[in-house]
């Protein structure tokens, strides 16, 4: 149900992946609509009187040339802005919306079709300024009837159905508006916006943008109308006119409010969802060979080749040897590290090899008491019968089920904890994040845009990844990466974000005891000029452990199998101020042969690198018995304050309370 009302947003948006920082020009199209509209009142003489009463005379054609040339301006103005804002529209998203009848499927439709009355109406009217020399006057005088018209399907009929729309007449006090409605589904953890990558905050402003850009068309066209009235000496129409710019205040200022509440309880994370396909070093990454199930037996466990302990006494062991040489340690490849957790399930079994090739072991276990570890069927290698054995009727050599822990060549274990930042000497903020491997090392990276006044952000690129080598000269654990092992697997679940004036500039890794660590870089700016302060960054973290004063809480996996199994919904599980530990894949669903958690490696990138960004986080996405996947997430910016909606014609305030506080370098 949610693809079609989440496609029906989109329609209306117009705007979707669009540029949330140009919406800001909708608010300041609105201040000069209104100053300019005051101002074309004195073609007929004498200023707009906003009392009315005054006759003024009747000017013939040099007065409609001039009303049509200054509605001529305030056209390309609107264009202007809209051009900046509107994104492709599809007619099969409409369609796709229909179907279900929810109360918010029904209410966004009626403001689709709504809207694209207004729209056809001011693409008229463009078409008439376009032509005025041809026109008859019986036509424009037609049209002008028509914007004021007190008939339900005339102009002002429309927009006062539209904000019936968003704000509710008072006596439906228990209903919503379809912003708060929108707020309420988008809450939800849904597929379209992860594709769309837009966060419910900036779903919620595109709506109000929209429905606000509507009303600025209305208001041009209806007083514009009321001035060609008064041109043809149909009447004085000063009250009329001051009448609907009072009607204007007051909707646009009821919508500002609503639009403020809805806002403020929007989510403004944006990450990604599961694909259709997963495709490895596409979509995700694993960690690989930490922990991974292994057989071995008792015998070559102990420097001394016996058998007299069993097989969960060995908690930490090594494979010393390989005692039999016509047994199973001869077939498989030894675990050079560390051996831990071993367990006896049964004493015979047959086991399904994986190839060389492969990152496991083993395909499956059949054990002769009928437990199958991994999923069975066709064995293209072949099985191996593998029995365990008395010795000297006093000891049982028994094949045990173990953990290898064995860094390596063969094991992608390593992070990079070297930071990933925008070129804020340039300034340049971090416009979208996302993890990539290189040989066996992960990275984060981040791409970047310039910043510009008022939150406009023009995309740019990836920033290139610094790689490197465990094995490179100079390259130190602990400094410049981490190994995972069975002590030290455990990463932090976080969502950062930064002050109030700071934007989001960097991301990094870093070590808090056994624990990796995820941080990020807060830059301060000017929002008016767009100015980045490079000398006032700082990095921002979550700080707490599992043994503070508020211990941070472990997100438990239950017999985890490995995520790309199955269609089961995973959505994101993890709160901030958790931590995961990778570990192995459930023994009976999949011998223990993956590491899990796997990485998420999907960009992460809102508004197609053009999103104003305030934080980032890494989150857990799964569900029960799935080890489901780790995910970075990206904050888009708060935008709420930006909204206001004067009455015309009052100033426009250039959102300059920044410029009062930041140091002189950002001014």
């Amino acid at each position: 149900m949610w693809v079609k009302v989440c496609a029906c947003v989109v329609l209306i948006l117009g705007l979707s992946h669009g540029f949330l920082d140009d919406a800001v020009e909708v608010i300041k199209l609105g201040k000069e609509i209104g100053e300019d509209v005051l101002a074309s009142w004195e073609i007929f003489g004498k200023g707009y009187n906003v009392t009315g009463g005054v006759e003024l005379p009747f000017g013939g054609r040099r007065r409609e040339r001039a009303v049509l040339a200054r509605l001529a301006q305030i056209t390309r103005a609107i264009q202007r802005v809209e051009s900046e804002l509107v994104n492709t529209r599809s007619l099969s998203l409409l369609l796709a919306s229909a179907g279900r009848g929810t109360r918010l499927e029904l209410r966004l439709l009626e403001a689709s079709d709504l809207l694209a009355r207004v729209g056809a109406a001011e693409a008229q009217m463009r078409e008439y300024v376009r032509y005025q020399e041809q026109l008859e006057r019986s036509t424009l005088e037609s049209f002008a009837l028509w914007a004021v018209s007190p008939d339900r399907g005339a102009l002002p009929g429309l927009v006062e159905r539209i904000h019936a729309l968003v704000a509710p007449p008072t006596h439906a006090f228990l209903d919503k508006g379809i912003l708060a409605l929108a707020v309420d589904s988008l809450q939800q953890e849904q597929a379209d916006l992860c594709e769309l990558q837009l966060s419910p905050h900036q779903v919620v402003y595109d709506m109000y943008n929209t429905i606000a850009l509507a009303e600025i068309k209305a208001y041009a066209m209806m007083q514009f109308s009321w001035m060609l009235l008064r041109v043809y000496a149909r009447g004085n129409y000063s009250q009329e006119a001051n009448l609907t710019r009072k009607r204007y205040a007051e909707r646009t200022a009821r919508t500002a409010a609503l639009a403020r509440s809805a806002l403020t309880m929007a989510r403004r994370d944006v990450y990604r969802c599961n694909p259709d396909n997963h495709v490895a070093g596409e979509t995700y990454a694993e960690v690989t060979r930490l922990l991974q199930g292994y057989i071995e037996n008792e015998v070559d466990l102990n420097g001394d080749g016996t058998c007299k302990e069993n097989c969960p006494y060995y908690t930490v062991a090594a494979s010393h040897s390989c005692y039999d040489p016509h047994g199973y340690c001869n077939v498989q490849k030894r675990c050079t590290g560390r051996i831990v957790n071993c367990q006896y399930i049964d004493s015979d079994m047959w086991v399904c090899p994986a190839s060389r090739s492969n990152n496991r072991r083993y395909e499956f276990i059949e054990y002769e008491n009928g437990r199958v570890l991994g999923k069975p069927g066709h064995c293209r290698l072949g099985t191996t019968k593998v029995d365990s054995w008395w010795r000297w009727l006093f000891w049982h050599c028994s094949y045990c089920m173990c953990l290898c822990d064995e860094p390596g060549p063969t094991s992608d274990r390593y992070f990079s904890l070297w930071s990933s930042t925008s070129d804020v000497k340039n300034n340049k903020v971090v416009t979208g994040v996302r993890l990539v491997k290189h040989g066996q090392v992960f990275h984060l990276q981040v791409s970047e845009g310039h910043l510009g006044p008022r939150g406009n952000v023009t995309p740019g690129g990836w920033v290139p990844v610094q790689r490197f080598a465990i094995t490179d000269k100079g390259v130190r654990e602990g400094e410049d990466y981490h190994t995972l092992t069975y002590e030290r697997r455990a990463i932090d679940l976080d969502e950062l974000e930064a002050p109030v004036g700071r934007v989001l500039t960097g991301v990094r890794f870093r070590m808090i005891g056994a624990h990796l660590h995820f941080e990020i870089r807060a830059t301060m700016f000017n929002y008016t000029t767009g100015r980045l302060a490079p000398l006032h960054s700082e990095w921002i973290s979550n700080d707490n452990t599992d043994v503070g004063d508020t211990p941070r809480k472990k997100l438990e996996l239950i017999r985890p199998d490995i995520p790309i199994r199955g269609n089961v919904p995973l959505q994101i599980d993890s709160a901030h101020d958790q931590f995961v530990e990778f570990t192995h894949s459930d023994l009976d669903a999949d011998a223990a042969q993956s590491t899990v958690p796997f990485l998420d490696i999907q960009p992460v990138q809102p508004a197609r690198g053009a999103g104003l960004l305030t934080g980032a986080g890494v989150y857990h996405r799964g569900a029960l018995h799935s080890g489901g996947f780790l995910g970075l997430k990206v904050i888009s910016y708060d935008m709420t304050r930006h909204i206001r909606a004067d009455p015309p014609p009052a100033g426009y305030d250039d959102d300059d309370e920044e410029s009062n506080v930041l140091p002189s370098d950002v001014q």
